[in-house]
Formats: C-alpha cells, structure tokens, sequence
C-alpha cells in the first residue's frame, strides 16, 4: 500500500476512471526537457521466475490465438494468467495486460493500471513511465487530462529506455525541424530495439538527408521487425529507380533478385500486420551491410520461407500451467485464482472487483 501511496503523490489525481480529481498533486518532472540532447537507453524487463513464466508463455499463446474471432471468454483467462503472473514479478505479463486493456481486450480498473505501472517503475522498467504518459495525455485511469505532463512522462520513458516512448517522441519532435537531430537518436534507438515504424521513419528522414547507406541499413532493420513498408522502400531502392525520383531513390544499383526477395516478405509481413510478424533471419536472406558488391551478387540459398510463419503455422502450443501451480502463485500474492484479483484479505482489494470467491 505504501507503495501505491508514492505514486498518488507522484502522479495519481485519482483511483477510479469514474472520480477523477483534477486538483489533486502530482510531481511536475520539471527536470525533463523534451527538446534536450537524448541518449540512447535500452529498456530492461528483469528476468521472471520459471513459475511465471509458464503462465505468461501459456497465456500469450492464447493470446496469439483470439486475435481474429475473438472469444470473450478466452480474454478472461489470458487476464487471468497474466494477472497473477504479474503480480507475482513478471513484467512482461504486466506490460501485456495493460497494452490488452488499452485495447479493450482485458478490464483493468484505474486502481489496477495505476498500481500496475507503479510496480513497473519500482522495478526500473520504464514502461511504467510510458503507461502513466498514455492515461495523462487521455485522461484515463483517473488521472486528469494533461499533455504537456504526459509529453514529460514519455520523455522519462524514452530516457530510461522503453522504445514505444521513443518511437513517439520521434514524430513529435521531428515536424517543422523542432528536434530533427534528437529524433533521430530517438528513432534509432527505438529501431535497435524492435520497433519496426521507428525504423521506416528513420529511414526516410536518412534518405531525405541523402545519407542512403545508412538509410538501407536502417530500412533492413524495420524489416526484421516486421514492418512492410520498410521492404516496400527496400524493393524499390533495388529496382533501379532513377535518382530523380524522391520517394525510392535509395543509391542502390538494381538488383531484381533482391527486389522480389523484398517484394515477397513484405507481402507476408502486409498480411499479417495485424499479429505482429518479425523477420529475425533477414540478413541471412538478403544479407547486408554495405557496400554491397555488384549484381548479379551471389545470394545464399532461400526456400521463400519465413521462421515467424512456420511456427505461426505450426501453432505448438507451450506447457499448460497446472491448476496447483496456478493455486500456489494466486496464495502468495493473496489473489483469487479464479480471477487473479486480490482477495479481500490483501490491501489491495477493491469493493467492486470481482475477487471474493
């Protein structure tokens, strides 16, 4: 309880998305500046124990399968799983559960996503910064509308590491040159981080600069994290286009081999958008980096094959976690195994919650 006191000092106006008190303090993090010089940070999620982590794999699985006919009942378990696997330490689920709830798959109360992004922050994981920022700039969980405060807690964020945060710190300061330069460090190192659209940006800002082998590289990485239109620009960088043309002009020598190589993994990446497809193997099928030699460059041998969608096929579903390890995680943490929700005998029940057996 403690510690969910610290955060109604630091950010909290309210406790419930219902009563919001706009009056209420909060710390103003006036040592961050959005336009300052940024570092780059990688986000950390400390390790999980093995215990959690069955849960966590089994709900993601789950997760992974109800994305398309969506099954009400399906999404109270995965909540389930990750409710107590969070509150048991694992971070991951705790980051998953409040990106489900954004979207409406999961009901967290605006006491449970406080309280949530405060464990986040206590373990340094800076996705409880960026979690505070969305509720501040959307009113939500029971804090009081706020921009210019949410802009502050997604540069905290961004600066203790979490790459959504940089990501959209990058579109903020790049338009009418307010920061080119800052995003373009944050762009980068969200990009390094896995965040495919980070990458496309980047990539286009490195083109308009004419800087293109830096631009390929960057465009390579968005692809190995999923996003199509970086093999889009990378296809047609490879089909010979004319330097007057400012779109795909990329200094490349056409190379049609590479250009149908890209053609055909944007098209699986375009398709499956939606469940977040990565390409990891992307430099064994067309390799980089520059200089690249002169086609028709030997390419190594490809079956037009994709490692995401051949385990996506596949579809193994991992190790199911035992009622008795379920019961034994929810006991710690005086949860309800039935719903993952504190008990009344824990100091964080809430009246309305659906906890008490």
């Amino acid at each position: 309880m403690k510690r969910l006191l610290l955060l109604f000092c630091l950010v909290l106006t309210a406790c419930d998305q219902n009563n919001t008190h706009k009056d209420a303090p909060m710390n103003p993090l006036t040592d961050i500046n959005t336009n300052l010089a940024f570092t780059c940070k990688h986000q950390i999620i400390p390790e999980a124990s093995a215990d959690t982590d069955v849960l966590f794999k089994y709900a993601r699985w789950l997760q992974k399968n109800n994305l398309v006919n969506r099954d009400k009942a399906v999404d109270a378990e995965i909540a389930r799983l990750y409710r107590i696997a969070a509150e048991n330490g694992h971070y991951k689920a705790s980051i998953n559960l409040q990106n489900g709830a954004l979207r409406g798959r999961f009901a967290l109360s605006s006491h449970e996503r406080l309280r949530l992004s405060q464990q986040l922050i206590d373990a340094k994981v800076a996705a409880g910064y960026y979690f505070i920022a969305i509720y501040l700039e959307h009113g939500a969980a029971g804090l009081a509308q706020d921009p210019e405060m949410a802009l502050r807690y997604y540069r905290k964020a961004a600066d203790e590491g979490n790459p959504q945060a940089q990501a959209f710190l990058g579109e903020k300061l790049f338009p009418a040159k307010r920061a080119p330069q800052v995003a373009m460090q944050m762009f980068r190192c969200a990009a390094l981080q896995g965040e495919g659209k980070a990458a496309n940006s980047l990539g286009n800002m490195l083109a308009i600069y004419k800087k293109y082998p830096e631009a390929v590289e960057v465009f390579q990485l968005g692809v190995a994290a999923g996003d199509s239109t970086s093999a889009g620009f990378l296809m047609h960088g490879f089909s010979g286009p004319e330097p007057t043309d400012r779109l795909f002009y990329l200094a490349l020598e056409k190379d049609p081999e590479r250009a149908r190589r890209y053609e055909q993994i944007g098209a699986v990446l375009a398709k499956y958008s939606w469940a977040q497809p990565v390409v990891p193997e992307i430099n064994d099928i067309v390799p980089l980096p520059l200089p690249l030699p002169l086609p028709p460059a030997p390419l190594p041998e490809w079956d037009g094959k994709l490692k995401w969608l051949e385990e996506r096929e596949a579809n193994i579903p991992p190790p199911e976690p035992s009622a008795a390890l379920i019961e034994k995680l929810a006991k710690a943490k005086q949860l309800n195994p039935a719903t993952g929700r504190p008990l009344p005998t824990s100091p964080d029940f809430e009246k309305d919650s659906v906890a008490a057996p």
